[in-house]
């Protein structure tokens, strides 16, 4: 998959979202978290049951030191009558990309990706069950400042020397949001979204070792800084997540 920024994520923010503070820290530790990744839209009469489920990860004790979240809106389902403002068609080629990593043609909304793989809905107790649990093998560090437009990030990679090498990808998600549809299989309805992915950032290769990585990433235009995070992980040539790792704005 070829390095890639969202054009969203270089877009110049509005006035209200550089004025919202995001300052941010976190740490992997010594468990493997897991990125759950969501592929949804408005246009898509089974994605909001969905949403509601993956907004009540932390709720059911599945937060951010277990599970990392991120829901990408498709841009496919646009042409039937909705168009997704949070949806972009670099999401839809991410999904295919990922399905055929997996070895699978198929894509669908709502789909969900545990660690780079097709998972089926199981609920909470299902998801708990197919977490790994495992000891990580990598560990990430990620600090963030506002600065500007969006957030100054520092990201520390730690991985085996000897280990094979891993990419490094970060996304901006915004929580808080909510649509008022008036088209489509969801028409009527007022839509509500957390851990929606606003930007993507990557794929960094890694040599091993101790590594760091200074950048920068914009928030999308409109974009609430106050309501916003960053998630980072680690994926193989093959796509499977070996660390992922999220911290959302505080000072906002």
């Amino acid at each position: 998959m070829r390095a890639w920024i969202l054009p969203a994520c270089l877009a110049a923010a509005s006035l209200q979202a550089a004025a919202a503070g995001c300052d941010l820290q976190a740490g992997s530790g010594l468990l493997r978290i897991s990125l759950l990744e969501m592929y949804t839209s408005e246009g898509c009469s089974s994605c909001p049951p969905a949403e509601a489920w993956l907004s009540g990860l932390a709720a059911a004790g599945l937060d951010a030191s277990r599970v990392v979240p991120l829901a990408f809106h498709v841009d496919y389902w646009d042409e039937l009558g909705w168009r997704d403002r949070l949806a972009s068609p670099d999401y839809s080629r991410r999904q295919r990309w990922r399905a055929a990593q997996a070895g699978s043609p198929l894509v669908y909304t709502p789909q969900l990706l545990l660690n780079g793989r097709d998972w089926r809905f199981a609920g909470y107790d299902g998801l708990r069950a197919s977490l790994p649990g495992d000891k990580a093998s990598a560990g990430l560090r990620l600090r963030g400042r506002r600065a500007g437009d969006g957030v100054d990030i520092e990201v520390e990679t730690s991985l085996p020397l000897g280990a094979p090498p891993l990419r490094l990808m970060l996304a901006v998600f915004e929580d808080g949001l909510s649509s008022q549809v008036k088209a489509g299989e969801n028409a009527g309805r007022l839509l509500r979204h957390d851990a929606a992915a606003r930007g993507v950032a990557g794929p960094f290769a890694l040599a091993g070792g101790a590594e760091t990585l200074r950048t920068h990433l914009s928030f999308a235009s409109g974009q609430d800084g106050s309501k916003s995070g960053v998630a980072v992980w680690l994926e193989d040539g093959q796509g499977r997540v070996r660390q992922a790792l999220a911290a959302r704005c505080a000072g906002g």
